[in-house]
């Protein structure tokens, strides 16, 4: 039966988000905030089919933890697709940090562009950092209020711990822009380059906020402390 699930929503995933993007493709003359409007549908379908076919459903602590009013940087865990398309959908005003490959994807690229998110290149180190503090500054000015990074970096199977990049660290620093972490176990059920998806619920995990701290060591210690 989770084999036949998972067939089911993977044909009608692809079937609709074809649709979606040959209908809107026309993305360069739609103003940002319809294009944030389209974005927070089609990412909000695919959370409701994932619940709705697979049976994958979320619970989330900490939502007192969320900031009200200023911007801030959402470090996430990496370990799936699913997160992706749930962030975008539970979080406004918001962007990712994106690795550049990701630019040459067809059709959403164009809406990657449009949203404002922002592209790094983690082998050009200190000149990719100035180049997202850069973007930051760019995408505060357009009304975005949550930046959302992996600091990971890549997916991370689950029990698994990863190397943590220091570029959250000096935004965090250079900017002054608080770091709201969150954890989730979104790898037990959507495997990560694993066909067949796993019911359940996933845990998201809200830690209060991180406002201040001044040394990348401890910053970075804390953030492990928090994933793993």
């Amino acid at each position: 039966m989770i084999f036949v699930r998972t067939c089911l929503f993977y044909t009608i995933f692809y079937f609709w988000t074809v649709i979606f993007f040959i209908i809107f493709s026309p993305v360069k003359f739609f103003s940002r905030k319809f294009v944030l409007k389209l974005s927070k549908f089609w990412t909000g379908s695919v959370v409701k089919l994932t619940k709705l076919i697979l049976r994958i459903d979320y619970q989330i602590t900490g939502l007192e933890n969320i900031p009200k009013k200023n911007i801030f940087l959402l470090a996430s865990n990496h370990q799936s697709a699913w997160e992706t398309f749930f962030l975008s959908f539970f979080f406004n005003k918001s962007v990712f940090v994106l690795k550049k490959e990701l630019r040459k994807v067809p059709l959403m690229s164009w809406y990657f562009k449009k949203l404002g998110f922002i592209f790094i290149d983690r082998n050009e180190g200190y000149k990719s950092i100035k180049q997202i503090i850069k973007s930051v500054n760019i995408v505060k000015k357009m009304g975005v209020k949550v930046i959302i990074i992996f600091p990971e970096g890549t997916r991370t199977p689950v029990n698994e711990k990863g190397e943590i990049n220091t570029g959250v660290f000096a935004i965090h620093k250079m900017l002054k822009i608080p770091v709201l972490v969150l954890k989730h176990d979104a790898g037990k059920y959507w495997m990560n380059k694993k066909f067949i998806k796993k019911p359940g619920t996933i845990q998201l995990k809200i830690f209060p906020l991180i406002e201040k701290i001044e040394k990348k060591e401890i910053f970075i210690k804390k953030i492990k402390k928090f994933f793993y």
